[in-house]
This record gives structure tokens, sequence and C-alpha cells, in this order.
């Protein structure tokens, strides 16, 4: 049922604590208190903001509105009593009132069509990930409630903090979730700012939010591997036939894909790391979503599932021409010959320099007997197809120009590295300049020569790994290059390197 609100609408009301602030100084008090950038957040609008102390520590979270120039926040019941006591902790001589609290019921509209559900009185936000507005007002009709359920599981498949405040923690929120969803890095000082931005920029936290897929259901639990606690499980979810469970990582071990040997309650289990957020509410991500189960539906001859998924795949992403060809194709398949030429129509819209678009029209058209149109649409195609051929060559060219001076580039940089190594031949900076530019040349064993002395250097140089493993494979040492991005993971994710690491476990993964 999730997935029709991820692709339509749906409604859910929520019990907060309304806080009015009031006053000259208001958006500068929560411009310089929060980790949300204020000055940023439109009229008839709200987000996710934090209340940090001077330790970067979470005091308090909960939504900023702006009604115009008026402000409220919207705190969860549990944490109210910290929330008041944090807002009144940094007021001296601003001139800002907090209003008494004022428990209210707050109805959130979420999903890509959530906007034709609205009021005129609603704020604009996202929650979930998805685009969604808060409305002070009973439910709207013709459209679905959410059920407990479902909200907990977007909730906890996205990383959302709870609206009650059961899942507060006095933690530094480098490692929560809050640390994604709430701090603006660039938007300068609050309490605990420099604390979050030295963490950040640094090794990362030490622990933080991930899921792990699992076989089966799992009870919570302390996570352990290689006879130590490398993580805390705090619930499982169910999706699509799959369970994940909500986590808490260190470091070492946070590495997207990377399959988990582990031991949770006593008992041995193997899992795979994913990050937050599990579904996205990317119109375009869920179009593409969209499109791959309507083609499994296809290629299955299951034409109205396919047809629901294509459209509605359309319907969120305009502009997605696979989606288009695709759905024209099956109609023409149908012999619903009309409505395949609109499709293929729009995606000549969508996609001007579209040859298949015009071979298909020519096609349905001649099944239909229009012998003359379907002539014209054969030639448009036949033009289009020049015309490709003619971008296509000067695609060429381009090509040719930037390898050139790809190789001019690197031509320079080899001199300017080789003058280094005449110097200091064991300099890991100039050997690992030298051994990854011969892995974009493809010339491995001499990348495998440089690399190799990074690494006997510096065993803690996190991106040679990568580089020395493509160079391994390059050469046909499969399990060498395997043995080393193993290496290499390990390395990375200790100091924090997460991207590397990534890169490799991508690397392994294929």
């Amino acid at each position: 049922m999730l997935n029709q609100y991820r692709f339509h609408a749906g409604q859910f009301s929520v019990p907060l604590i309304e806080l009015k602030l009031t006053g000259d100084d208001v958006e500068s008090f929560l411009q310089t208190q929060s980790t949300f950038d204020v000055s940023k957040l439109e009229p008839h609008s709200f987000h996710l903001a934090s209340f940090l102390d001077p330790q970067g520590r979470v005091e308090c979270y909960g939504w900023i509105l702006k009604d115009k120039t008026e402000f409220s926040f919207l705190a969860p019941e549990m944490i109210l009593d910290q929330t008041l006591a944090r807002l009144n902790k940094f007021l001296i001589s601003e001139d800002v009132t907090i209003s008494d609290p004022h428990k209210t019921e707050i109805l959130v509209i979420i999903g890509p069509r959530a906007h034709e559900h609205v009021s005129t009185k609603k704020f604009k936000g996202e929650i979930f990930g998805e685009e969604a507005f808060i409305q002070f007002s009973s439910p709207v009709a013709h459209l679905n409630i959410l059920t407990d359920h479902e909200v907990e599981t977007w909730r906890g498949l996205t990383g959302w903090p709870s609206f009650n405040g059961s899942d507060y923690s006095h933690q530094i929120i480098n490692n929560l979730r809050l640390f994604d969803l709430s701090v603006v890095m660039n938007k300068g000082c609050y309490p605990g700012q420099e604390t979050v931005s030295k963490i950040a920029t640094r090794r990362g936290a030490a622990y933080s939010p991930v899921l792990v897929e699992v076989s089966e259901m799992l009870n919570p639990g302390e996570i352990e591997s290689f006879e130590k606690k490398i993580g805390t499980a705090h619930k499982c979810l169910t999706w699509e036939g799959k369970f994940y469970l909500a986590s808490d990582l260190l470091r070492d071990f946070r590495v997207a894909g990377m399959k988990l040997h582990f031991k949770l309650n006593g008992k041995e289990h193997d899992g795979f790391v994913r990050y937050y957020p599990l579904i996205s509410g990317s119109a375009e991500e869920k179009a593409r979503e969209l499109f791959y189960a309507g083609s499994e539906h296809f290629m299955r001859d299951e034409y109205k599932m396919a047809e629901e998924k294509f459209r509605l795949a359309i319907d969120l992403d305009p502009k997605f021409g696979d989606a288009y060809e695709s759905l024209g194709v099956m109609l023409g398949r149908l012999d619903r010959y009309p409505e395949a030429i609109e499709i293929m129509q729009k995606l000549s819209e969508v996609d001007p320099t579209s040859v298949l678009a015009h071979t298909n029209m020519s096609l349905f058209l001649m099944k239909m007997g229009k012998i003359q149109e379907a002539e014209e649409q054969k030639s448009q195609a036949t033009i289009k197809s020049f015309q490709m051929f003619g971008a296509e060559a000067k695609n060429k060219e381009a090509e040719e120009a930037r390898k050139k001076a790809q190789q001019n580039e690197w031509a320079q940089r080899e001199s300017m590295f080789e003058q280094v190594l005449e110097i200091d031949p064991e300099d890991t900076l100039a050997n690992y300049g030298l051994g990854s530019i011969a892995v974009e040349r493809s010339d491995w064993e001499k990348a495998r020569v440089h690399l190799e002395k990074v690494l006997a250097a510096d065993p803690k140089y996190s991106v040679a790994y990568l580089a020395l493993g493509r160079a391994y494979k390059g050469l046909g040492m499969i399990e060498e290059a395997k043995k080393i991005w193993k290496e290499g993971i390990q390395v990375s994710a200790a100091k924090g390197d997460l991207m590397p690491a990534n890169q490799m476990q991508q690397e392994l993964n294929f």
C-alpha cells in the first residue's frame, strides 16, 4: 500500500506541540541557535531543525514553520520540557517571546500529487524525503489515510526522527540521521557548530545510522563481528519481501553494499549494508523504478500492469523518453495504433532527436493503411538519422580533442612527478600520481610498480588501494585485485574515507 502514496498522495495526522515565536529578533534568534539556515526558509514553508548544546549534542528537534514573517516551532510532546529549556537558555536581550505550549493535531499531506489536495492555508516542505504539506485541519475528503504502521515503515526506511520524540537521543548530532536531515554545513555559527564541523570534515562519526539487509525478521540487540561490538540494531523493518535492520554501525563497517558476517543475540547472520534513504522521494528515481517494473510486466505479457506503470512513470517524469517509447511500442503490439502514434508524437516532442519515434509512427500508420502519412514519417526518420550521424561526427571530433588535451595534461603531470622521483624515488604523492595516470592509460604493469611502492611506504594511502586493484584486474590478477580492495575498504573505512571505500565495494560487487 505504501507505494500508492509514494506515487500519488496520502495523508496522516500527528499530535505535536506548537510554540509561537514573536518579536523583532525571532528570525535572527532561530538562525543563530538552530542547525538549519532559517534565512533560506520561504514564507508558508517548514523545515526540520535541531538545537544543540555547545558540545554538539542534540538537546531538541522539531519543525520550524514560517508564515509570511511569523514563526512557529512544532515540537515532539515527549521532549517538550527540554525544548522549552533549550529555547530559553540563550534568550538574553533578544526581542523574542515564546508562547505557552499548545497541543495541536497536524495534518500531513504527502506525495507527488499532494499539491492537488491542499487548502489555501498550508506550509510546504519535505517529510520522508517527499514533497509534503502541513495543515492545521481535519483530514481532507477523498484521499487515503496512511495507517500508523505505514507511517512508521516509511519513517524507518528513510531514517526520519519520530513525531513524538520516542527515539530522541542526547548524542552528538553527527551520530544521528538528524545530521543529514537538519544540518546546513555552511550556514554560519550556532552552539555546537565547531564540534559538528570538525567531526564532519575529519573522519566522520564513529557510529552512524545505516540499514542492514538481512534474510529474516530479527530482534534488536548489539551487533558483533570479529569478537567485538560493531553496532546496535534498533528495530527490523520489512519492505517488498526483504528485511532491514535499522542500526548504528561503526565507521569501519559503514560501506554501502559491504557484506557483513555478524552475531546478533547469540546467533550468526549475513547481511548487506544499505544507506538511507532506502526508498527515494525523487520523481526521476521513482519514475525509473516504475519503468523497470513496467518493463518486467511487458516481458511477461502483463500488458495492463505494464501500461499502468509506464503511464505513471511518465506522469512523474514527463521527459522520460524511454517510458514513452516502451509504452508506444506496447500499444502498437496491441493494435492500439492511434494511441501508440499519440505516444510516439509526445516522444518526438520530448526528444526531438529520436529516430525511433518516427520509425514506429511510420510502422503504425502503414498498418492502419495510411500509406502517404507513413512515408512522411519514414522520411522524417531518415532525416533525423542523417542529423544524428552528423552530431555523432561532431561528438567524435570533440572527443578526440578532449583525449588530445588529456594526453598533454598527463604528459605535463608525468614530467613533474618524474622530476620529484629523481630526488626521492619513494615519494608517495609522485608514485601515486604516475600510478594513477598509468591506470588511466591502461598501462597496468607500470601502474602496479608505482602503486605497490605507494602502499609499501604508506599502508594508509586509501585511494592507492583502489587504483592498485584496478591495475591487478587489468593484468588479469583477479584474486589479487579482490584481496587489495578488501584491505583497502578496511583502511579507508577506518579513516572515514568512504568515497574510495564505496568505490572498492562496487568493484567487488561486480
